[in-house]
């Protein structure tokens, strides 16, 4: 049976807006974007941010704004990394020893995920990505087409916001709570209160 833990990144696997304000502020000084601001929108997708941080422009001129932040971005972030939560290589490994592939499917723009991979040499650890960014799709409609490319036949899907546990709702996708991370969920699933404890809390699931 094949199997697999599929993770988001903003507010699971590492925190980086404080990262991402700096460069966005650097690239698009008008905006004067606020940590605060930021936690509200991460994990939302690209038109969501545009939309919030950029109302006074049509939504093309935005996005083209939007997009050039996320350019500037991952280079930046390919630099500085950002803030990990926890021992994820050990993490990782403990799911690989268990029998799990790992995959990670989130919301954000194209090579985003391949920087946090590259920057904190991870890449051997995962078998597989999706975002927004790549298919423009929404994040259940990632979720599973990541899960029938792969065959998985038992998976799990670690993520910290209501927008998460709302995309696992629809692509029929068992949901576990990072408790640590950014959001709240008005659902009752199984809490991950570190990343540490997953692989215990996988086993006594």
């Amino acid at each position: 049976m094949k199997k697999a833990v599929i993770f988001d990144m903003d507010g699971t696997l590492w925190d980086s807006v404080d990262e991402i304000v700096e460069s966005w502020n650097k690239t698009c000084p008008e905006m004067h974007i606020r940590r605060e601001q930021l936690i509200g929108l991460m994990g939302k997708t690209m038109d969501c941010f545009a939309k919030e941080l950029l109302s006074e422009y049509k939504l093309d001129e935005a996005m083209e704004i939007i997009h050039a932040c996320e350019r500037d971005e991952n280079e930046y972030l390919s630099h500085v990394g950002a803030k990990l939560y926890g021992d994820i290589r050990k993490v990782f490994e403990t799911l690989r020893d268990m029998g799990y592939e790992i995959g990670i499917v989130s919301n954000c723009q194209a090579g985003y995920i391949e920087v946090f991979l590259e920057y904190y040499h991870l890449g051997d650890l995962v078998a597989d990505i999706e975002c927004y960014g790549n298919t423009q799709q929404q994040k259940n409609a990632n979720l599973k087409a990541l899960i029938e490319r792969n065959h998985y036949e038992k998976y799990y899907y670690l993520g910290d916001t209501q927008g998460d546990y709302n995309a696992c709702r629809k692509a029929g996708v068992p949901f576990l709570f990072a408790a640590y991370g950014f959001g709240t969920v008005d659902a009752d699933v199984p809490q991950v209160e570190s990343l540490e404890q997953l692989p215990e809390i996988i086993k006594n699931l």
